[in-house]
């Protein structure tokens, strides 16, 4: 695979193994700071946390390109879909990549060990907090605490970005408004169900009026007697009257599911699935179609994106897929069918068909045998339903 001078993804050199990194490989943990505190939030939690593992838990495989003659999946898959990472494993890998995506907008790695043939082999993942992008030049050049990086020795996966630039958007910096404020009121909906933590109000004395300087003294007295959900023991002179009188648990309740739907709009899963309002009711709806949905909806963006960059680190006609069908898994009895047809329509074959299921091939006296029990269609032995007698 040919150098490219402006691309974004490592392109092979020459083999080499990197046993140590040139700067510190400490720094804050992963998703320190704004995006650590947005995480609190359960509703975003739920989210990111959901597209990561669904795109790190699903099959990665390496396919031969083979033009007309079709494509073929490695015998032999390469090891940066096998074992990717320094000191972590395969779904870790792609979960920092995706988590730093997702709450960062960009991921950013070094690749650190390539094979014999030059393809990259792994890549650790750096805390895209430590990582610096100046755009002002006809290049754009990546720093890593101040250190430049070298084309050619680094991974970079934007996620949304605007014209004339290359820097990923991050939604916990876009939203940073929508989440602070989720998050203070998360808090102070808690406090008041928690402890008591008076709303604000009017403590009034109908009949007197104080002296000069003892309504500090007033309002200290009354906060500390109903501190806790304390009992307010007054005389017929005093009233208090709350602005906003919060419901304690409902409170709580409706602030997280306001909130869990804008994050859903966001991320653009189901907003039932984080704890959010739908809306709407559906009439009818199966567990597989819902897991289509998300599939397109929340998933292939990633998907895609993480199949562009491991292609770029492969081999010429050598290319990468995510298997998004494995998440949306039918029943049983609708898988049977689908390989039935597939079958029959030439889409797939017997070898294919078991091992999607995760089953070996079929022995020749195993092939025999189901022969001879089901004989093919339009022999004289052929039945309809059930085996021979």
């Amino acid at each position: 695979m040919a150098a490219d001078p402006v691309s974004l993804f490592w392109r092979p050199t020459e083999a080499r193994a990197i046993t140590s990194l040139p700067w510190s490989a400490g720094g804050p943990s992963l998703m320190a700071g704004t995006a650590e505190s947005a995480l609190r939030l359960i509703p975003l939690y739920a989210a990111v946390t959901g597209i990561a593992d669904d795109v790190s838990i699903m099959p990665w495989h390496a396919y031969q390109d083979g033009g007309s003659s079709g494509s073929t999946r490695l015998a032999t898959q390469p090891r940066i879909l096998t074992d990717p990472g320094v000191g972590i494993g395969r779904i870790a890998w792609f979960n920092q990549a995706m988590m730093s995506m997702l709450l960062k907008g960009f991921a950013f790695g070094i690749v650190v060990q390539v094979g014999n043939a030059g393809q990259a082999e792994r890549v650790a993942w750096i805390h895209p907090d430590r990582v610096h992008i100046d755009e002002t030049g006809p290049l754009p050049v990546f720093r890593v605490d101040s250190k430049v990086i070298e084309q050619g020795t680094f991974v970079y996966i934007p996620a949304s970005v605007m014209p004339g630039s290359i820097v990923g958007l991050s939604p916990v910096a876009l939203f940073r408004l929508q989440f602070t404020k989720m998050i203070s009121a998360q808090q102070y909906a808690a406090a008041v169900y928690a402890g008591g933590i008076m709303p604000p109000g009017v403590l009034r004395n109908a009949k007197q009026r104080l002296p000069e300087g003892s309504a500090e003294v007033v309002k200290a007295r009354f906060k500390a007697s109903v501190a806790n959900r304390d009992i307010f023991v007054t005389g017929n002179d005093w009233e208090w009257s709350a602005l906003a009188v919060p419901r304690d648990d409902a409170t709580f309740l409706e602030t997280i599911k306001a909130g869990a739907t804008e994050i859903a709009a966001i991320y653009r899963v189901a907003p039932e699935d984080i704890g959010g309002s739908a809306g709407s009711s559906l009439t009818y709806a199966t567990v597989e179609l819902n897991e289509l949905k998300r599939n397109r909806r929340a998933l292939m963006p990633w998907v895609n994106r993480l199949e562009e960059a491991l292609t770029a680190l492969s081999p010429e006609r050598v290319y990468v897929k995510g298997n998004m069908d494995a998440l949306a898994r039918a029943d049983l009895k609708s898988r049977m069918e689908a390989h039935s047809i597939a079958l029959r329509i030439g889409m797939e074959t017997q070898e294919e068909g078991r091992a999607l299921e995760d089953r070996p091939p079929l022995t020749a006296d195993e092939i025999a045998q189901w022969q001879n029990l089901y004989p093919p269609r339009g022999s004289d032995r052929y039945v309809t339903e059930g085996p021979l007698p």
